[in-house]
């Protein structure tokens, strides 16, 4: 009986232990927007029931030297007559800045036939770099988001049910040399609280960095500023243009002759 007893035992261990990675499979709902985008954990599958149409987000973190790779499957309603034509859809990624990345691998646009129930899309944008200049859009560390949205959807077919599962890896590390002696200071994410509302009587005390840290010029005066500044400006245009008038007439004058 203890035999028995045992051998169960070890069974329902095993069991559970090959179910565990059954459970990185979960419901993570999607946002409509930037600011409601759904939390996304890299390498777990998340599930999500929609509606044709929809523009879908999703954020999740990446760090500098990893290279992200996107896999959206669409479950598109099955059966004969369930849509009226094709459809077309769309995955984008954003970095924290909401700048979206340019796919250098997989299938970031795919079409749907009228009797198509599947449909993959794939995006692996550049490789995550620790520094870039400010002009540039080359992806930094920080949060990102990943875009699913129908570029072409026939009117009659607008709202239909679809399943959707998006799964985000990421392969590197920071352990890879870095392409420069600098580094970003904080990572790219987006500010999503707002700010506090005030009490009443409370005054803002928040003043500009940059004009804390800017020095005063002469061209910085408060008066400048006000109604009258247009007609200093006149009339220093009206004297530097008679200066150069008079300038001008005294190299191109014709010069009289002594003997003349």
């Amino acid at each position: 009986m203890k035999r028995v007893l045992a051998a169960v035992a070890a069974a329902f261990v095993g069991v559970t232990l090959c179910a565990t990675p059954a459970m990185a499979e979960q419901d993570v709902p999607p946002g409509t927007s930037f600011l409601g985008a759904g939390e996304l954990k890299l390498g777990d599958e998340a599930r999500w029931s929609a509606s044709a149409g929809e523009y879908l987000y999703w954020t999740f973190p990446a760090k500098a030297g990893k290279e992200i790779k996107a896999k959206v499957d669409l479950d598109l309603a099955p059966g004969a007559g369930a849509r009226t034509g094709p459809v077309t859809y769309r995955i984008e990624i954003y970095d924290g800045l909401r700048r979206r990345q340019p796919c250098v691998e997989g299938k970031q646009v795919a079409t749907a036939q009228k009797t198509d129930t599947k449909l993959s899309l794939t995006c692996t944008p550049r490789t995550v770099r620790d520094w870039a200049e400010p002009w540039s859009t080359d992806p930094l560390p920080g949060m990102y988001f990943v875009r699913i949205s129908a570029m072409d959807v026939p009117e009659l077919d607008a709202g239909a049910p679809i399943k959707v599962t998006v799964r985000v890896d990421t392969k590197g590390g920071d352990d890879q040399v870095p392409t420069s002696d600098r580094q970003l200071a904080d990572p790219l994410v987006p500010i999503t609280k707002a700010g506090a509302v005030l009490k009443s009587g409370q005054t803002s005390e928040t003043r500009s960095v940059a004009w804390d840290q800017e020095e005063d010029h002469w061209y910085q005066w408060d008066w400048m500023d006000g109604p009258n500044a247009r007609w200093f400006w006149t009339a220093l245009a009206t004297f530097v243009a008679v200066v150069f008038g008079v300038l001008g007439f005294q190299v191109t004058r014709k010069k009289r002759s002594w003997f003349s």
